[in-house]
């Protein structure tokens, strides 16, 4: 039987997916296109975070990929509040705030 705080990362992990699952899968679907050039990116760079996001989403189901999904997910959370702080967008910047810092977490416990 897993102890407690093994499930609690089983659980942040698998919500992470949902976060990366879902905004990645919005970034390839091209749902941000307007949104990446108002912050001054190329059109590729979403799909690059896109397919990062997505495969990170995969990555934090899967017990042995944790700390390497979350690991990877650490930059572009960086990024992404960077992004939305300079772009006067603060208040925005709390989701990716929060999905850094359980990115940490997991990282941190999945090692």
């Amino acid at each position: 039987m897993a102890d407690k705080g093994s499930r609690g990362i089983t659980i942040v992990s698998v919500l992470l997916a949902l976060l990366f699952l879902l905004n990645g899968g919005m970034k390839l679907a091209g749902m941000m296109v307007e949104q990446f050039a108002l912050w001054g990116y190329s059109g590729w760079f979403q799909y690059l975070i896109g397919v990062a996001e997505t495969a990170a989403g995969v990555g934090f189901l899967v017990k042995k990929t944790r700390f390497f999904a979350a690991a990877a997910m650490i930059p572009v959370m960086l990024g992404a509040i960077y992004t939305l702080v300079t772009n006067g967008q603060t208040g925005q910047a709390v989701v990716p705030l929060v999905a850094l810092l359980l990115c940490l977490l997991v990282a941190k416990r999945s090692r």
